[in-house]
């Protein structure tokens, strides 16, 4: 009987390696993607700087890219989830939308933030995936944010009333008429609505939709033989000015959204799904994670940003009215070199 302790502990020990294992196996791996065509957010290099930070801590894996390329099966397929953050017009061709519909379908998950509803305006399974699009916003002001319930985790840790200085986003549609469960909303009488809407278009309804997610996303139907289930979605309109990326409020509303989304458990993480990260590895898109968490890739061009902004499909700007971006501007991302800014768990092709 004395000789149990020494059996025990190298079972012990394997077993602890084999959860290990399982553990870095289960990471998903999330493709943020920042590229724009109009209006470029000067907050989108934080927002990058801000995501690579708090991956290890939320058990997510991010690449950055701006490069449309990657919207292709076999690059997507290595992917759990995309985040679409403040993007304008159509950053993506047609192929590069067939490529991203096929990905919803075999159970790719979808995030969106701020203006992620102002970009491929003529898609509708992009459509169905945000929620709604971009209409436009009042001048930048303080206004107070309302979440709608406490029961998600996106909203779980937000006070009764958020009140800080934001764009308030008017869309083109309802997004619960896609499916949608509005989480966040806004007191009109809280701010200035100082601009009005580009278009004819069908009212947004009641309560103003802020924030919201989508448990079975129209985007995914009809799913591809061996896709178990749809990707979820969340979308949250805010996220305007760098400051918001650096509130902690902020950051855990973005992130409760992402992995409430990933945690829908429809992708290969979880044992499920035809797309997603069976391992850590990053080879589908030529940058791999090492195990000191550091990694060399090579980023491609951003946007060209010669596109101007175009009529009713013009993207947000800071002023509250829409804007041609500067040819320099979506040129780089501010801030990150070429050639290997990593953060944690975050590579940035």
């Amino acid at each position: 009987m004395a000789a149990m302790p020494s059996l025990i502990r190298p079972l012990l020990l394997v077993l602890l390696i084999m959860t290990a294992l399982i553990t870095a196996k289960s990471t998903p791996r999330v493709l943020v993607y920042t590229a724009t065509k109009g209006y470029r957010h000067d907050s989108i290099p934080t927002a990058i700087a801000v995501l690579g930070r708090e991956a290890g801590a939320h058990n997510v894996s991010f690449v950055f890219s701006e490069d449309p390329a990657l919207f292709t099966d076999a690059s997507l397929a290595g992917f759990d989830g995309v985040m679409f953050v403040s993007n304008s017009e159509e950053v993506l061709d047609l192929d590069g939308q067939a490529a991203l519909q096929r990905f919803f379908q075999g159970g790719g998950v979808y995030t969106g933030v701020h203006a992620a509803s102002a970009c491929l305006f003529n898609d509708t399974n992009y459509l169905q995936a945000v929620g709604a699009l971009f209409d436009y916003h009042p001048s930048l002001q303080d206004a107070t944010f309302l979440p709608l319930t406490k029961d998600h985790p996106s909203t779980a840790h937000l006070p009764d009333q958020w009140r800080y200085t934001e764009e308030v986003y008017y869309f083109r549609s309802d997004p619960r008429s896609v499916g949608a469960t509005v989480l966040l909303t806004v007191d009109e009488s809280s701010y200035n609505n100082d601009a009005k809407s580009n278009g004819n278009y069908p009212p947004m309804g009641t309560p103003h939709p802020i924030a919201w997610y989508i448990e079975s996303p129209q985007s995914a139907q009809p799913l591809r033989d061996g896709a178990a289930k749809a990707g979820r979605s969340f979308y949250t309109s805010l996220g305007h000015l760098n400051s918001t990326w650096e509130n902690s409020t902020f950051i855990e509303h973005v992130f409760g959204g992402l992995t409430w989304a990933l945690e829908g458990a429809s992708t290969r993480a979880y044992g499920a799904g035809l797309v997603g990260a069976a391992d850590n590895s990053t080879a589908s898109v030529s940058a791999s994670a090492s195990a000191s968490g550091s990694t060399s890739a090579s980023r491609s061009a951003a946007a060209s940003g010669s596109h101007a902004a175009s009529g009713a499909s013009a993207a947000p700007s800071a002023t509250g009215s829409s804007k041609p971006s500067s040819a320099g501007a979506a040129a780089s991302v501010a801030g990150l070199a070429v050639g290997a800014a990593v953060v944690g768990a975050a590579a940035i092709l």
